[in-house]
């Protein structure tokens, strides 16, 4: 495959996405809709990956050229395209959808597009494209945490070198070390943000209620482990029995998470964790999907009700949700709304997560 095209050159496209292409020895054309990141690409010719501490040496990267998605330039490119990676947030996707359907028409029977976002099915966004050509659109699973450095077009990164996608959807593998052909990538997905993404919803919150800025001080944060401890224990389980794999391998996953997150040579931030709080309580993402798998073997976690509380206590804070706190909460049983709500006031008063945690628990 000659003709690249990754869609989005933030911190994912270019810090982990690019570096996966660029140790395969392939050029790649970045396309954005920021004009000042694509001057300054391809002013600079190069940015650095470095990985802290981990005994890695930093990657120089330079096998690219960039141009703006609506640019002239940029449409032929999607023209000739045979494998895209789109690595944009949710909410952007729509807009590359449009970019896809003024390109037309393309140089090529079929194109390969392998989607980078962590949500739920996001390729279905790009299912109705009807333009001459078949988009084999498959999903892929970032475990990887890239950060820009400030200033700068340099990445800080994970030691991970992996990115899982959906074999199934594609129909055939792709040539390159690192992408991971996978079946069944659903279950892998949704295992993924309902426990990667449930327990980091757990630190960013708990995390903005106690007063942390670093997200790895708060995941070091000896309460918050004690809560992070305690929905592992229920959920573990309860994932375990709904996906259908053995206990074993999903605490081994969950771990893998508490490592990454706890992991102090990534200088994340609990402002980048936060946000976006209303999408985040929706009932198919991180916190409220596990606790209907929680509701579905009969379970109950008290400290995940007690972090819905505090995801209900920065979006109050921060003037970021879009309905009443209540209105977050209608699919769960009603004792479980109950206490939420009882949490929330106990936050707004600046109780302890302890003595809020000992008070539900009676």
């Amino acid at each position: 495959m000659n003709r690249i095209v990754i869609i989005g050159a933030g911190q994912t496209g270019r810090g982990f996405i690019n570096r996966l292409l660029y140790l395969n020895h392939v050029d790649v054309v970045f396309l954005d809709i920021n004009h000042e990141l694509v001057n300054r690409l391809n002013r600079e010719k190069q940015y650095k990956i470095s990985f802290g501490s981990q005994m890695r040496e930093s990657l120089i990267i330079d096998n690219y050229t960039a141009y703006t998605i609506d640019s002239n330039e940029g449409q032929q490119e999607l023209k000739k395209a045979e494998l895209i990676f789109i690595s944009v947030g949710q909410g952007n996707l729509s807009r590359v959808k449009d970019a896809l359907e003024k390109a037309k028409p393309f140089e090529r029977d079929y194109i390969d597009i392998i989607t980078a976002e962590n949500g739920v099915n996001v390729s279905r966004i790009f299912s109705d494209m009807n333009l001459g050509t078949s988009f084999l659109v498959s999903e892929s699973i970032v475990f990887c945490t890239t950060l820009e450095a400030k200033g700068s077009l340099d990445i800080v990164s994970e030691n991970l070198d992996y990115l899982p996608y959906d074999v199934d959807s594609l129909g055939h593998e792709l040539p390159f070390k690192g992408l991971q052909a996978t079946k069944n990538i659903e279950v892998l997905m949704q295992r993924k943000i309902y426990t990667y993404n449930c327990i980091s919803a757990c630190i960013a919150y708990l995390g903005y209620y106690k007063g942390y800025q670093n997200y790895a001080e708060a995941s070091n944060d000896p309460e918050i482990q004690k809560l992070v401890l305690n929905i592992r224990k229920d959920l573990d389980a309860c994932i375990s029995s709904h996906y259908g794999v053995s206990y074993k391998e999903q605490e081994e996953f969950s771990q893998k998470a508490v490592y990454k997150f706890e992991n102090k040579d990534i200088e994340d931030t609990i402002e980048r964790n936060v946000r976006d709080v209303d999408r985040k309580l929706k009932s198919n993402e991180r916190i409220m999907a596990p606790l209907h798998i929680l509701e579905k073997y009969n379970k109950k976690s008290d400290s995940l009700l007690l972090v819905t509380s505090a995801a209900l206590y920065y979006g109050e804070e921060t003037n970021t949700l879009k309905n009443m706190s209540e209105g977050y909460l209608n699919n769960l049983p009603e004792s479980w709304k109950v206490q939420v709500l009882e949490g929330l006031e106990n936050l707004k008063i600046k109780k302890g997560l302890i003595e809020i945690l000992k008070s539900q628990e009676k």
